[in-house]
């Protein structure tokens, strides 16, 4: 199925064939661990879990969503039961939407907790 690899390394974004088994994903974008961030109600970017945590890391600005993400992407889609399904964007759709940040470019790690539960009374 149809992928689109955004690599800030080469600033490259090209189409792949992404088989549909998720061991590929570790392989397509150079990581141990993989976290998927939804982009828009259907479109899914799987991204390096640890992608903040690498030395000399690139980055990029996705300008639609205002956000920083480090390293490599893959960007898929999914059905309404939550398949995952080759992405609705063309390459040129997702070169308007990526900018290159400059190397040297640092993004800090921050973990926020939240109580969920904090304004419920208990009875």
């Amino acid at each position: 199925m149809k992928a689109i690899l955004i690599n800030p390394h080469e600033e490259t974004i090209t189409e792949v064939d992404y088989s549909g088994n998720y061991k590929e994903i570790y392989s397509f974008i150079d990581c141990r661990t993989f976290d998927c961030v939804r982009l828009t109600p259907h479109e899914d970017m799987y991204i390096d879990d640890e992608g903040l945590l690498i030395d000399n890391q690139r980055y990029f600005r996705m300008l639609e969503i205002g956000a920083n993400y480090g390293g490599k992407a893959l960007l898929l889609s999914h059905d309404d039961e939550g398949e995952t399904t080759a992405t609705n964007w063309t390459l040129q759709d997702v070169k308007d939407m990526v900018e290159w940040l400059p190397e040297g470019h640092i993004e800090q790690p921050y973990m926020e907790f939240v109580a969920l539960w904090h304004n419920i009374k208990m009875k």
